[in-house]
């Protein structure tokens, strides 16, 4: 699609480095500090349909300038990503990016036959985002915290209560119990959506994965997991995807000392930086958890919602 002064294609791998370049210059003006490596890119293509659910806008020197996604997350929850460079807003990239996740959002519930919601984030900082979001019938419904620590010196590993023992994740053992105790963990957090197994099995396919940064606290008489803190390595930063904890083991101390060991952990192995994101209406108090280890908000991010009820002749 030609728009004045730029034009929306769909990428191709070649384009991998160029997304991850655009996205580290708006991470970097829009949040303080890029949060995406060329890993994270190809990681996310390998499950996507590049023909379909994701776009690049060009400018007419063929330089990147926008980039947008959009990610089939369940049955009726549709997850979309998008970023303008800079120098180009205020062009309509932004504007021509959304009017095609619209469009997606659209097809996709016509084929099903089932309503859709589309999902979007923006950094809380953005007003010209929001304003673009609010102006296509999306709202405001969730806002989230990016948290980081420092560590500036070893800190002492937690200790877990007591019958509890820590371990790395083994591949090939662990996966049933590991998404088990996920989907049990997360379950009643906002708008939760249980991936398959499958699914979830595709992390521990991905050449960025270790199995030292996936810790499992179990129950050694009842032989089941307690708790697990999900964490992946980055050149400048370990990064917690989940920590978690089941109902039953809850208001123990676990989750700060599953925290305090990944903070051991990480300097450890010589990366001093640690953050996570967190639902700033977090019903488990993990944002409360997570200053009282010691971390910081970075910045904010909010989620923007749209339906897309069924269609009525």
């Amino acid at each position: 699609m030609n728009k004045p002064g730029f034009r929306l294609r769909r990428p191709t791998l070649d384009d991998a480095q160029a997304v991850c370049d655009l996205v580290a210059i708006c991470d970097t003006e829009d949040l303080g500090a890029p949060d995406i490596v060329l890993d994270d890119v190809l990681n996310m293509w390998s499950s996507f349909d590049l023909d379909q659910n994701v776009w690049v806008a060009e400018d007419e020197n063929t330089d990147l300038i926008g980039y947008a996604f959009l990610e089939e997350d369940s049955e009726e929850k549709l997850f979309s990503y998008g970023c303008v460079r800079p120098s180009a807003r205020g062009r309509g990239v932004g504007a021509a990016l959304v009017a095609e996740l619209e469009a997606r959002a659209l097809a996709l519930r016509n084929e099903s036959g089932k309503a859709k919601r589309l999902q979007g984030m923006i950094p809380s900082s953005c007003s010209d985002a929001a304003a673009l979001f609010e102006g296509q019938g999306f709202a405001p419904v969730r806002y989230f915290k990016r948290m980081t620590h420092r560590l500036e010196a070893e800190p002492a590993a937690g200790v877990l209560p007591e019958g509890l023992i820590l371990a790395p994740f083994v591949k090939g053992r662990d996966e049933q119990a590991v998404y088990d105790a996920y989907t049990e963990a997360f379950s009643d957090h906002w708008d939760f959506a249980a991936p398959s197994l499958e699914k979830f099995q595709e992390r521990t396919q991905l050449p960025t994965f270790e199995e030292r940064w996936w810790m499992i606290a179990w129950d050694s008489e009842k032989d089941t997991i307690a708790g697990f803190t999900l964490c992946r390595l980055s050149e400048d930063l370990l990064y917690i995807e989940h920590l978690g904890v089941r109902r039953p083991y809850r208001g123990r101390g676990l989750a700060l000392a599953l925290l305090q060991n990944v903070f051991a952990s990480s300097y450890q192995a010589g990366q001093f930086n640690v953050a996570l994101g967190v639902d700033a209406a977090n019903p488990t108090g993990a944002y409360r958890l997570y200053e009282k280890a010691g971390m910081k908000p970075e910045n904010e991010i909010s989620i923007y919602e749209k339906i897309f009820p069924i269609a009525t002749s």
